[in-house]
């Protein structure tokens, strides 16, 4: 799951501290906008090799650190994968 926070840290230019932390709201934060999300959203479909439906990526799944690694760990789960 490093792996997620890395990309994330990497790209919108972020790091997660204890004055920004991991369950804070990246959309409210203005870290992160759609063309981000969509770039987000590839890449852990390409990394995990998981999809998301139309209702996780329109529902505010994905807006932190923490929601995020908690979706890809159920996903893996369901699939029988391990998380990286």
């Amino acid at each position: 799951m490093d792996k997620i926070r890395a990309f994330i840290e990497d790209q919108f230019l972020v790091e997660f501290d204890e004055s920004f932390p991991e369950d804070i709201n990246l959309f409210k934060e203005g870290v992160m906008d759609s063309f981000g999300y969509v770039q987000l959203c590839r890449f852990l479909e390409k990394e995990f090799a998981i999809t998301f439906t139309e209702a996780e990526m329109t529902g505010n799944v994905l807006v932190s650190l923490t929601q995020i690694r908690e979706t890809v760990e159920r996903k893996l789960a369901r699939s029988g994968e391990e998380p990286a």
